[in-house]
């Protein structure tokens, strides 16, 4: 009792105390803080006629698509001005004799599972290149010494200028090694099994349908030349699958998709020039679309009329007409952004109809009453024949229509070059064969040795179907591929060769390079595509979109 006592004094003393004190003030109201709103996602959406590759194993891809430049990262890049840069390599050295190439490798990169990339991932990655669908980029090699955590050298069984060019492909991604091991042969098949060190991951794929590539928030090391710090500007990209060229454009206009990666076709492009929610934009594709002449062909062996043929060629009007000046004018053989096409328009051939006449005329050809040409003097040609030729190429529309027009062209300077178009798998065996007189034809290769594969002896019959035969070309070339070092010295080397083929040979009448089109929405900025490579993996890293 006595304890309950002394509690109920005090607690009678603090309330009498209590309400004889003087009220506190009250506390004013809490004035609310305003809060920004959270950002809304930026999700890019971008339409594809097809899905170029059927799985992300990009160790045994035989084809390549963006979503792989998404997920994967290279050694070496290629910059916004066509030179190589630094990727997951920060720089190389290289040997005098040109055999040890030494990477020093970027440090703090993480894999999207969570692995370390190192030089011990880029030795067991070349071990799997050299078994895999992609073993051309090791071939010369004789060795791989791991120097310390993030240097790597190659040891290469002579020069081997190409080596930057073949790892700065698509088909050079590295994936992690750690997941590749416990995937097994179900790696690049699902998400859960793709993995690599790109700015994003892949979260969900459906064949042929959809992929859906979510940002890699770790990322954090864009090659410098890029000015991009921190991970890709936009959170997610869907790829949509749209084979109808009709389809895409309306869920482009739509709003639905804010990207094509292909585009509708050239004379549907104006509608969206014109239009400030739109934009269409180029880069430089590495495909080159020539006139080839046999060069033992009897009407066609003496090279001052091939040259007639290229002064014949109205390449400004083909641009203008039928490509609505998407592309460029070309009279050399190589894309003009190749070290081995600087300089070499200087001997080129531009358009001189007067010039192809007197060229004729020299060799002995004379104009016949209907307007065709007719041999009088024409070395290894009978006399009173009538220059007639095969003309060959492809039978999709645009190139029958190209046809058409340089065949016009060739009419005004007195050949009559007949056209005969064949789908593709008949014109490469025709090529094949030893009846080729005059084609109309394109390559895609964005390498000076493009020249080598096309025009030296030992390619003879095929690719060398035009005849081509000059052991000096050929020391040349062999000089600049297998005993040259550096890269910048095989482009001076190249140059000589193109124009020595230009002023010696003249096989190639060149006509156009061509060019990737982009069409998207004007909310789509920041789009700056790599030349001759298109969609590279510094594109998606940077292209952002407006809010």
């Amino acid at each position: 009792m006595k304890t309950k006592y002394i509690l109920g004094a005090v607690l009678l003393l603090a309330l009498v105390v209590s309400g004889c004190a003087p009220a506190a003030p009250a506390k004013p109201a809490a004035t609310a803080v305003p809060t920004e709103a959270p950002m809304p996602e930026k999700v890019l959406v971008v339409a594809a006629g097809i899905q170029s590759g059927e799985s992300f194993d990009i160790l045994n891809v035989s084809q390549t698509m963006e979503a792989h430049f998404m997920v994967y990262e290279t050694l070496v890049t290629i910059d916004y001005d066509y030179n190589f840069g630094p990727g997951l390599a920060t720089s190389w050295d290289i040997s005098e004799d040109g055999t040890v190439w030494t990477f020093h490798l970027r440090e703090s990169v993480i894999f999207h599972d969570g692995s370390q990339f190192n030089a011990n991932v880029v030795e067991w990655w070349i071990e799997q290149m050299k078994v895999g669908s992609n073993d051309y980029v090791f071939e010369p090699l004789t060795g791989v010494n791991v120097v310390d955590d993030y240097t790597i050298e190659m040891t290469f069984n002579g020069p081997y200028p190409n080596l930057l060019f073949n790892i700065a492909s698509s088909f050079a991604g590295i994936p992690s090694m750690e997941l590749f091991e416990s995937c097994g042969d179900t790696f690049g098949t699902t998400p859960e099994c793709t993995a690599g060190t790109g700015p994003f991951m892949l979260e969900e794929w459906a064949q042929n349908d959809h992929l859906t590539l979510l940002q890699n928030p770790d990322y954090n090391w864009a090659p410098e030349w890029t000015g991009h710090t921190g991970p890709s500007n936009v959170d997610k990209i869907i790829v949509r699958i749209i084979p109808e060229d009709a389809t895409r454009t309306i869920e482009l206009e739509a709003g639905n998709v804010q990207f094509l990666i292909d585009p509708p076709l050239p004379q549907e492009l104006s509608k969206y020039q014109d239009n400030p929610d739109f934009f269409v934009a180029q880069a430089s594709d590495p495909s080159v679309q020539f006139i080839g002449m046999n060069v033992n062909f009897p009407m066609l062996s003496d090279i001052r009329t091939r040259q007639a043929i290229g002064y014949a060629i109205d390449r400004d009007l083909i641009l203008e007409t039928i490509y609505q000046d998407i592309g460029d004018v070309r009279t050399t053989y190589l894309p003009a952004e190749l070290g081995g096409d600087k300089g070499v328009a200087e001997v080129a051939l531009g358009y001189d109809p007067e010039k192809s006449t007197a060229l004729l005329t020299e060799v002995g050809w004379e104009m016949g009453d209907d307007g065709v040409l007719v041999a009088k003097t024409v070395e290894g040609v009978d006399a009173d024949t009538r220059f007639e030729v095969t003309y060959w190429t492809y039978q999709q529309d645009e190139y029958k229509r190209l046809a058409e027009v340089t065949r016009k062209m060739l009419s005004d300077i007195g050949i009559k070059a007949d056209i005969q178009l064949m789908d593709n798998a008949t014109y490469s065996d025709a090529l094949h064969g030893e009846d080729t007189q005059l084609i109309l034809r394109y390559y895609q290769w964005d390498n000076n040795d493009i020249l080598e594969w096309f025009l030296h002896t030992k390619y003879l019959p095929y690719p060398n179907y035009l005849g081509l035969s000059d052991p000096a070309i050929d020391a040349m070339l062999d000089d600049a591929n297998y005993d040259t070092a550096e890269w910048a010295d095989r482009d001076t080397k190249y140059i000589q060769i193109h124009k020595d083929l230009i002023e010696n040979w003249y096989p190639w009448a060149p006509i156009r390079q061509r060019a990737k089109v982009f069409v998207g929405r004007s909310t789509v900025i920041n789009f700056k595509p790599i030349p001759l490579k298109g969609l590279y993996t510094a594109v998606w890293t940077v292209i952002d979109l407006e809010q």
